[in-house]
């Protein structure tokens, strides 16, 4: 765990004025300065104070708590939000990292008054919270992100300094999921009154048993029995933060990545979507996931100075359009394009089928061993524990020697690590000392 210290010049706040409501979001000093990020009016502001109130759900919820860990108080964090020419998003992580949820505002979803682009935290209290409960259908809300308002008097000065415990887990969780995402293929759409019945439906209590989801027609149906279509759903009542805004969508979009059993749940308000993202099983974290191991054991580095001079908080970015400018194979800009998701500078909109830009309001530099896997296998290639007999490698570990072999979509090892997780949570450490193997062979 690391302590991250955020400091905002006042509490967020939903307070009355003379136009209607205005809804000032404090953003984190460290990397928000004067003027403020955004000024908005909210165009269909029941979904935006809804949505936001459910990303505060989840990012306070904890889906499974091990029972050595019952009696200890959940870890906040607050939401990070990145306003781009384009669209505004703001999303978090539950606090045992499975669930990920996001918010994207398009340009229609707002009356802009002024924007800033830029990524920054923005304080979710429990006062903020009630209040977004109140604002209807008719309510005129203003949305402002990183505003002058006073709450709070310290020293002489509006300043509330919050210091926040953020496990590693959740700060790895930002980069492994957008590789998740990045790998999803649309499953199936329910229109309004499918996804209510279907979302109602859901067993209101903890439900870690495995179902599956599937469409007959405009309904969802769910059997203890995977079917040809169906998506895997351990865990359903993560989905519950969904039900009091189901009334309000035009329907329910499904994607999954079927290698790891990764699932996306989409309520979309037409010029507004809010994504929950769930991992396979609520036990399982994203941050273990090991997505982008294998790209980060690529030696040549030199893509990602190239491509990172191109981002400028981009809602969209066409890798191909990168390649040209930047004159780079395209393997060489997937290759610089994973390690920047790895450093939290890239989201991924399944809408856009693209990634994003955004650079995480976190220190990045202490928190350099997030990747002890890839550690370990560095350490194997680093004492010659790679040898090679004919297509499969050895590779000894631990006066052990287990044998990696190439499979039809990806590499197999006869370590007790990959029998019990398989290709679902990326590549062993074994398996990425044979990729540096490799890659450096290609040098």
């Amino acid at each position: 765990m690391i302590e991250q210290a955020y400091i905002y010049d006042h509490i967020s706040i939903l307070e009355a004025t003379p136009t209607g409501p205005s809804l000032a979001l404090a953003s984190d000093r460290n990397v928000a300065t004067k003027p403020a990020f955004l000024r908005a009016r909210a165009l269909a502001p029941e979904v935006t104070a809804k949505s936001l109130r459910a990303i505060s759900e989840i990012v306070g919820s904890r889906f499974y708590v091990p029972p050595s860990m019952l009696a200890k108080i959940l870890r906040e964090a607050d939401p990070v939000a990145t306003v781009g020419a384009d669209a505004v998003r703001f999303e978090g992580f539950s606090a045992c990292c499975s669930a990920y949820i996001r918010l994207d505002l398009d340009n229609a979803a707002l009356d802009v008054e002024e924007r800033r682009k830029g990524t920054t935290n923005v304080d979710f209290g429990p006062e903020l919270r009630g209040a977004l409960a109140t604002v209807a259908r008719n309510t005129k809300m203003a949305i402002s992100i990183g505003a002058d308002a006073v709450e709070i008097i310290k020293d002489g000065k509006a300043i509330v300094e919050k210091k926040v415990p953020l496990p590693l887990r959740w700060v790895k969780g930002f980069a492994e999921v957008q590789v998740a995402v990045a790998g999803m293929e649309p499953a199936f759409s329910l229109p309004k009154i499918g996804a209510q019945r279907f979302l109602r439906g859901l067993p209101r209590a903890k439900h870690d048993q495995m179902v599956w989801v599937s469409a007959t027609g405009s309904m969802a149906r769910v059997t203890a029995r995977e079917s040809k279509g169906s998506v895997p759903l351990r865990g359903s009542h993560r989905l519950r933060v969904f039900e009091s805004l189901a009334g309000l969508a035009d329907g329910l979009d499904v994607h999954v990545n079927r290698s790891t059993g990764v699932t996306s749940w989409a309520l979309n308000f037409g010029t507004q979507r809010l994504w929950l993202v769930l991992n396979a099983e609520p036990w399982r974290g994203f941050s273990g996931d090991g997505g982008l191991l294998s790209q980060m054991t690529c030696s040549d580095k030199s893509g990602v100075a190239a491509i990172t001079a191109q981002l400028n908080w981009q809602d969209q970015i066409d890798a191909e359009a990168l390649a040209l400018a930047t004159d780079l194979a395209p393997k060489t800009v997937e290759v610089a394009l994973a390690g920047l998701a790895a450093g939290g500078q890239l989201g991924f909109d399944l809408e856009r089928a693209a990634y994003f830009h955004r650079e995480l309001p976190f220190d990045m530099s202490r928190v350099e061993g997030l990747n002890p896997r890839l550690k370990s296998a560095q350490a194997l290639f680093d004492k010659g524990a790679v040898r090679w007999v004919g297509d499969e490698a050895e590779v000894v570990s631990s006066d052990v020697t287990h044998t990696v072999t190439q499979g039809e979509t990806s590499w197999r090892c006869t370590c007790p690590w990959f029998a019990k997780n398989g290709d679902q949570r990326g590549p062993c450490k074994h398996m990425l000392a044979v990729e540096i193997d490799l890659d450096r062979q290609n040098d």
